[in-house]
């Protein structure tokens, strides 16, 4: 892998370990960088939204991403994830509309798994940081017609 390159979702690491009598422990060590700027936003099926992927673990279906809803985009519907959801808001205002609940900037919000929530709008153009702890849905929710975009 080209270090300049930005990571991938998932998979075999540089191999930067470091070299002499650091211990087995230090050896195994890897860690990546990536610099989110370069990265392409990838829309989803869903208008108005797309993401940058910044991790994936394809065994489990836990995953980090920068997710970016359009000013009135949002999740059409409710519905509850396989997994905890993370959401730390880093610009805009995105509410869940049957609570009222509104991420601003700095913003932690969490969605405990199988939690019913949603829909959802954007106020404004809103950057969120989303984390899973597993795989995002039960099934393929109606409003994406991509597998991938359910991921």
């Amino acid at each position: 892998m080209n270090l300049s390159e930005p990571a991938a979702y998932s998979g075999e690491l540089p191999d930067r370990a470091a070299a002499g009598d650091q211990g087995e422990a230090l050896r195994r060590f890897r860690e990546i960088m990536v610099q989110t700027d370069d990265l392409s936003w990838v829309d989803k099926t869903l208008a108005g939204l797309s993401h940058k992927m910044l991790w994936r673990d394809d065994e489990s279906g836990a995953s980090i991403a920068l997710v970016r809803f359009e000013k009135g985009a949002g999740i059409p519907s409710a519905h509850a994830h396989a997994s905890n959801q993370f959401m730390f808001c880093l610009s805009g205002r995105y509410t869940y509309e049957p609570t009222g609940i509104t991420l601003t900037p700095g913003s932690f919000y969490w969605n405990p798994k199988g939690s019913v929530h949603g829909p959802t709008r954007a106020e404004e153009e809103s950057v969120l940081l989303e984390v899973y702890d597993g795989p995002h849905y039960p099934t393929q929710p109606d409003w994406y017609t991509s597998e991938e975009d359910a991921r």
